[in-house]
């Protein structure tokens, strides 16, 4: 695109003038003769020209289209463009920034474990955010930490503030007569499978059990007299459902490797790592670490540190939609033992909303419904239910 600046000169020998600027092979137009001026438009490019070969006639630039205004624009607004980009990065930097910490607990005692567990972990105040993956995986290190304190724990960010809820695990003290159980029902379900190992069968495969329903008898009966009771023992599987909701990105940031790689030596002791070399192929990179040797508390790798680039990867609304099926059976499947497993799976509804898709489904499950229930001779009306290995549900 041509670019042209509009200049005048004051001179009472204005076709001489216009005959000289044609022998240069200066583009002229939009002429304008006024009494003592000549005006008119040149390209920005012929301006030097111009200047070099008539310099005896000062040009006046009236105005600049292309770089010659922008530099012009530039020049006069510098204060209140350099305060923009200063406002700029300092919004950026504080929108960034971790302002506060909230940990909603009425347990003093736990908010002060898991506030010294966050620090530990580079949350803290005044600290970047981090990454939804990397909040995800601190909520897991607490989680493995305080095994026997915390049942459920959450990471909300909300601006410049972070909002911690944690659910504390309740654990009954009191003293239980162990020596006579029922084997019930923890779940609603259709019975699978049932190993009775002590005590009697109360139900049979296919039938539709309830939450609390006696599945192996810990009364042993002859002619509904009882005759003695003993602790119940045994498995009982069931098909359970399950209503399972989960949002997945449509879009995804992926690394790609560029196939630039560089070696370097790493030591390391305890959790201290240092290099030997200073990196040559720049911040974004994947490393992989081969033990060389170790020598008095020390461990030497040579280092591969391969650049990668990052690019944004769109899912299609299909794409996305198999990724959060599947995310959803990989968590079910964690939760489930090696005798437990996905019978079937249902969409049930999906939409997508601002560049997430949001997935509704139903899914079945073959899963260990039974617990202990314990009882002084006689079945209690209050269900006493022990969860040593699986919970009421999945979250």
């Amino acid at each position: 695109m041509k670019h042209y600046i509009l200049v005048r000169i004051k001179t009472p020998k204005k076709t001489n003038f216009l005959l000289k600027l044609n022998r240069l092979n200066v583009d002229i137009r939009n002429i304008v003769y006024e009494s003592e001026y000549l005006k008119f438009q040149i390209l920005d490019k012929d301006l030097k020209k111009v200047k070099k070969y008539l310099i005896s006639y000062p040009i006046e630039i009236i105005d600049e289209t292309g770089i010659y205004k922008l530099k012009k624009e530039l020049k006069k607004n510098n204060l209140l463009i350099t305060g923009i980009i200063f406002a700029s990065i300092i919004f950026l930097l504080l929108s960034n920034i971790i302002v506060e910490i909230n940990i909603i607990h009425e347990d003093s005692t736990l908010r002060e474990l898991i506030s010294e567990s966050l620090k530990e972990q580079g949350v803290t105040s005044l600290s970047f955010k981090k990454s939804y993956d990397e909040y995800e995986q601190i909520i897991e290190n607490i989680k493995n930490e305080y095994k026997d304190k915390i049942e459920w724990i959450e990471i909300d960010v909300e601006g410049m503030v972070i909002n911690i809820r944690v659910e504390e695990r309740i654990i009954n003290n009191y003293e239980k007569d162990y020596s006579t159980c029922h084997i019930v029902a923890n779940k609603s379900g259709i019975i699978k499978s049932i190993t009775t190992e002590k005590g009697v069968s109360e139900v049979s495969i296919n039938d539709y059990v309830k939450k609390g329903d006696i599945l192996i008898n810990g009364e042993i009966k002859l002619n509904e007299e009882v005759k003695s009771s003993v602790c119940a023992s045994g498995s009982v599987y069931a098909e359970v459902w399950y209503n399972v909701s989960a949002s997945i990105p449509m879009s995804e940031e992926k690394l790609k490797d560029t196939g630039k790689m560089r070696y370097n030596i790493m030591i390391k002791k305890g959790s201290k790592e240092r290099v030997i070399l200073k990196s040559r192929v720049g911040d974004t990179k994947r490393v992989e670490n081969i033990l060389l040797f170790k020598i008095f508390g020390y461990e030497v790798y040579l280092q591969k540190e391969y650049e990668v680039e990052k690019e944004i990867y769109t899912y299609t609304e299909e794409e996305a939609l198999e990724k959060g099926v599947s995310i959803i059976n990989e968590k079910l499947e964690l939760k489930l033992d090696n005798f437990e497993s996905i019978i079937k799976e249902k969409v049930l509804q999906k939409s997508v909303k601002n560049n997430n898709i949001y997935i509704d489904m139903f899914v079945a499950v073959k899963e260990q419904i039974g617990v202990k229930e314990y009882f002084n001779e006689s079945r209690s009306d209050t269900h006493d239910e022990e969860y040593n290995e699986h919970t009421n549900g999945i979250n």
